[in-house]
């Protein structure tokens, strides 16, 4: 199988325009957490309990003072 190609090829930045990049990139990040973080709490909350749904967790194990027979 061919190798994937690299989905993102940065240029090379001067200093100055790659702090400036980054401020914009956490600014937005945030401001899209804080306009959608309760849409994506939910989103991310319901798959949890579909994936918990579809594999339970066991039971507690019994106390180690129980004989094994």
């Amino acid at each position: 199988m061919p190798d994937q190609p690299e989905p993102f090829v940065f240029p090379d930045l001067p200093d100055e325009a790659a702090a400036a990049l980054d401020r914009l990139l956490e600014e937005f990040y945030h401001r899209f957490q804080h306009h959608y973080g309760l849409q994506l709490y939910r989103w991310y909350h319901a798959l949890d309990e579909r994936e918990a749904r579809h594999h339970p967790t066991p039971a507690a194990p019994p106390p180690l003072t129980d004989p094994p027979f």
